[in-house]
């Protein structure tokens, strides 16, 4: 697609083009003759990637006598129409015919034909070329050396067990003196006694992964028999690869391995042997014995790890520890300035792969380069296969030259090779080229040449982009931790956030009543309605002699009623104050006692038609904090010295035990701790996995975004986004603090109103003020509000999200290793949505830059983003 004559965008997607290219050619322009070139060029290379290629390999390459390896023909490009003719030396045996395995990924096909063999005796042993009909036509592959030793004496059992019938389990490791990062095969040999068991399952072999990085141990493994101590065994031998994560007297193992099996007594036994007489019928039979489910544990090995040398190391260096070799192709040969150069960089040999970066172009100057794309040359790695450190990559990359140039410059691959024992910078021949000038540039120089005019000015600067080769160990001093005893529900869903937000509510009410009841005061307090109140309260007064009672009862009858008494109740009362007030010793008839007082006072009150009572009680609110437990400071700092000092393992398992604790201690600064150390003992997916954690903790932190953008850039992983900006914006704060800030508006608002209640009279200057109070608070209670109800439930963000923290992680189009693929490589730290998990296989949803796809996964490939109660993420 091109989407301007001026500045190019070049996108092709096809088979054996692995990736997209998008190019932009921002300082130079190019008319319609450039864009038919790159036309022309795309179509070259979809026509010379579209031929099959064939290639041969063992895996593993070194072997031992009576050991079966797989010797594999990789077909790329191409449909496998009929099986070769096998041809093998004398010494090597084919112990089965030939497996196809056919994956298909869009339209790139790859066939691999795999067949077991073993040596007889040792030696080197070239192994000829075999012919292949691919497409119609007969394909060679290469032909491929098999190194072979004499093997080792059978292995003694780690102790003579009193039950002859318990089988027993050995691991052995290829070397005992290794450097760090270097990639050695490790064995695990399960002995199962002959005569009186008969296997029914084998359990994964675990091995503890917290000092080396091991390769899990494939589905195949090797059947042989041996003799210890007079009992006879049939050895299972499974073979993997190790490497060490840091240096210094380790130890491997132990390893264990469930086993689920039967034990027969003598008769059964025979005649059982009658009706399978195979010698490896024990594993083959079944029913009729005693069940026995037993977890085996081998013994450990000590392995001393030699730290890599300071001295000699290249400035390129990344960590790959092996023995490489580094080769180079670029297409085409003849091309302009600023037409695209597809390049494609073949690295062979045996080591740390998962370490190499890209080789750099020595030197880079005058090329515009693009990101690589890595692959294995010789397809999909079948995990069924022996792991093994001999391997194949590719980089497809693409250059463009940005001035003309007589050749590309060599490739620089940096390593440490321990057979040298020091450090390897290998380098590719220069390829020879021949680059023209470009439209653009003929032009300018004919110009400046022929008129003499001013010459062009040249294009501005641009701007550097970071580029980041490291992730930053910057955590913070002290922790800031959840408080996980008490989960944190939303302020909305508290008592105790809506009993304080009640309090302005209630002081706009009191203001508002209060002001009411002055006003009535006021008014109650002047004319008849006001003197009236005022000797009603006299009459309530207490202690009050019968004089007094009597005068102020008849004085309020006066008042109350303008004229002649017409009621006889009320003029006795005035006939009795006149008595009263007129008799000079009153009498004891004459005293007033409580009851009249009460009649009289009864008889006054419906003459008074005015009387208010207000009584207001308010409770006193008790906010109890949660008293806060023992506080894990103390590990935090023990981590945070060992991250510091370069021990990486233990902050890895300081920082990881305070996750476990009950309740965990969780916190954003551990989280980043513990992904530094995983990223030092190059564990890049878990790495990923911690700095998002962190991320959910801490969205804004600086070092947790730049860590990830720097593996992100390394690895490619797929992630979850959300797909409105609104949301986005929203998590970055916590729903409780927009919740805050939508309460503050209100207040705001609030308390604006009870100003301009409160005030004395109403001046504009009140009425202004009030106004822009009201509008803050609307203009903080709004979008507060909004994000808060926008903001996505922690339930939503990390329900059923996984992280793919293994290497070589493929998606397949269903629960198989022999199924179609989805993704043929799906990168550490990638995100996926477990929809259905199914025994060891998980069907997920993998997010991409389109639509999302789903696919199964093996569920031993991934680690749930968040572990702890989803309600305490923020």
């Amino acid at each position: 697609m091109i989407q301007s004559p001026y500045l190019p965008t070049v996108q092709m997607r096809s088979a054996g083009v692995p990736g997209v290219w998008d190019i932009r050619h921002s300082a130079f322009r190019f008319g319609h003759s450039a864009c038919l070139r790159v036309l022309l060029f795309l179509a070259f290379l979809i026509t010379s990637a579209s031929a099959a290629t064939v290639r041969a390999y063992v895996q593993p390459d070194h072997a031992r006598t009576g050991e079966v390896v797989a010797y594999v023909i990789a077909v790329q490009n191409g449909n496998v129409q009929s099986l070769p003719q096998l041809r093998l030396p004398v010494q090597v045996k084919a112990s089965s015919g030939f497996r196809l395995i056919q994956n298909a990924d869009g339209n790139k096909l790859s066939n691999q034909l795999s067949l077991e063999i073993a040596a007889t005796e040792p030696g080197e042993f070239v192994i000829p070329p075999q012919e292949v009909l691919v497409n119609g036509e007969i394909l060679k592959t290469n032909e491929v050396r098999l190194i072979v030793s004499e093997a080792a004496a059978p292995p003694a059992a780690p102790g003579a067990p009193e039950d002859a019938s318990v089988p027993l389990f050995q691991i052995e490791v290829g070397k005992t003196e290794v450097y760090q990062g270097e990639v050695v095969p490790i064995s695990a040999s399960l002995f199962v006694p002959r005569n009186n068991v008969m296997l029914r399952r084998v359990g994964m072999i675990e091995i503890n992964k917290s000092d080396f990085a091991i390769a899990r141990f494939p589905q195949q493994s090797d059947q042989s028999e041996t003799v210890i101590n007079g009992v006879g065994y049939i050895v299972i031998t499974s073979r993997s690869t190790l490497s060490a994560l840091h240096a210094g007297d380790l130890k491997v193992g132990p390893a264990t391995s469930e086993l689920l099996y039967e034990v027969y007594d003598e008769d059964t036994q025979r005649q059982l042997r009658s009706r399978m007489p195979l010698p490896f019928g024990m594993i083959m039979g079944g029913g009729g014995g005693e069940t026995r489910k037993q977890v085996v544990k081998s013994q450990d090995i000590k392995i001393k790890v030699l730290p890599l040398p300071t001295e000699g190391k290249p400035a390129h260096f990344s960590g790959a520890v092996g023995d490489f070799s580094i080769s180079a192709t670029a297409t085409p040969n003849e091309l302009n300035v600023g037409d695209p150069l597809a390049v494609d960089i073949t690295i062979d040999g045996s080591g740390n792969f998962d370490a190499l970066n890209p080789p750099s172009l020595m030197p880079p100057e005058g090329w515009k380069a693009y990101p690589p794309r890595r692959y294995n040359v010789d397809g999909p790695i079948d995990p069924n296969l022996t792991p093994t450190a001999q391997r194949r990559i590719g980089y497809s990359m693409v250059f463009v030259p940005e001035k003309v140039h007589t050749e590309l410059p060599p490739f620089e691959l940096s390593y440490f090779s321990p057979s040298q024992k020091k450090y390897v910078a290998a380098r590719t021949p220069p390829i020879a080229l021949r680059i023209k000038p470009g439209a653009v540039v003929a032009a300018a120089a004919a110009t400046d040449g022929g008129s003499g005019a001013e010459a062009p000015k040249p294009p501005p600067v641009q701007q550097p982009k970071p580029q980041i080769s490291d992730i930053l160990m910057n955590v913070p001093a002290k922790a800031r931790w959840l408080n996980t005893a008490a989960v944190s529900n939303p302020l909305t869903a508290s008592a105790r956030f809506w009993a304080i937000q009640s309090i302005p509510a209630l002081l706009v009410i009191f203001a508002t009543l209060f002001t009411w009841l002055s006003r009535r005061r006021a008014e109650a307090t002047r004319g008849l309605r006001g003197e009236l109140q005022q000797l009603w309260r006299g009459l309530e007064e207490k202690p009050l002699a019968d004089r007094d009672f009597l005068q102020r009862a008849a004085h309020f009858i006066h008042r109350s009623q303008p004229g002649e008494v017409q009621d006889e109740e009320l003029r006795q009362i005035i006939q009795r104050y006149e008595t009263q007030s007129f008799t000079a010793t009153p009498t004891s008839e004459q005293a007033l006692g409580s009851g009249e007082r009460s009649r009289i006072l009864s008889k006054l009150a419906p003459l008074l038609k005015h009387a208010v009572l207000f009584v207001a009680m308010f409770g006193a609110l008790s906010l109890h904090a949660a008293e806060p437990e023992a506080s894990p400071d103390e590990v935090y700092r023990q981590a945070r010295e060992a991250l510091e000092n370069g021990k990486f393992t233990q902050a890895q398992y300081l920082g990881e035990s305070l996750t476990k604790q009950q309740p965990p201690a969780l916190s954003g600064a551990v989280f980043t701790l513990i992904a530094n150390a995983r990223y030092r003992q190059e564990d890049l997916g878990r790495a990923a996995l911690w700095y998002q954690r962190a991320q959910l903790l801490d969205p804004l932190n600086p070092e947790v975004r730049q860590n990830l953008r720097h593996l992100d850039e390394k690895l490619r992983f797929f992630r979850f986004v959300e797909t409105s900006p609104l949301a986005e914006w929203s998590l970055l704060l916590s729903k409780n603090t927009w919740i805050i800030g939508a309460s503050a508006g209100v207040w705001l608002i609030l308390l604006a109103f009870m100003r301009w209640i409160l005030a004395s009279s109403r001046k504009n200057s009140s009425g202004v003020s009030a106004v822009v109070v009201s509008v803050i608070g609307l203009l903080v209670f709004i979008p507060s509000v909004t994000f808060a109800a926008i903001r996505p439930a922690p339930s939503d963000r990390v329900k059923d999200v996984m992280v793919v923290t293994s290497r070589e992680v493929r998606a397949y189009t269903a629960a198989t290793l022999t199924s179609g693929s989805v993704i043929d490589s799906l990168p550490p730290g990638s995100q996926v949505r477990l929809l259905e998990k199914r025994g060891a296989w998980s069907y997920v949803e993998i997010p991409t830059s389109g639509e999302p796809v789903r696919g199964w996964v093996e569920s031993a490939t991934y680690t749930p983003l968040w572990p702890w109660n989803m309600a305490l993420v923020p």
